[in-house]
């Protein structure tokens, strides 16, 4: 069941993409039906129309729902986040910057009286 819903989710999502060449698809598949019954320039048949008005209104139309859908997902998309800035004192980094401080472990620091002793494994003896 949730592989069937996860492809047609996928199938509808690829047809919004493909939604101009349905149209086309659709047109050319009933192409005779439309220039007889619903073409504007049927009662003038030097201009070769062929249905092709009705194909150019419903491409505009299409064009027209996708703006339309655009339109609102942005609306929807656009929002706005409030927070508090925290503002630094330019001032204060400046002096920091400035200032060199050694760091008080170092003067506290006394040598340990084993540093100078140097340790000697012991020696083999042959017998």
């Amino acid at each position: 069941m949730r592989r069937f819903v996860c492809i047609l989710l996928l199938l509808i999502i690829a047809l919004q993409s493909f939604n101009k060449a349905g149209i086309m698809l659709a047109f050319k598949m009933n192409q005779n039906y439309i220039a007889n019954a619903l073409c504007e320039n049927k009662d003038k048949p030097q201009m070769h129309c062929n249905g092709r008005c009705v194909l150019a209104k419903k491409l505009k139309q299409a064009e027209q729902n996708e703006e339309k859908q655009r339109a609102q997902s942005q609306e929807k998309a656009n929002v706005l986040f409030f927070c508090r800035m925290n503002r630094i004192k330019i001032v204060e980094c400046l002096l920091s910057l400035q200032r060199r401080d050694f760091n008080p472990f170092y003067l506290h620091f006394k040598p340990s009286s084993f540093s100078n002793d140097i340790f000697k494994p012991p020696q083999f003896r042959a017998a």
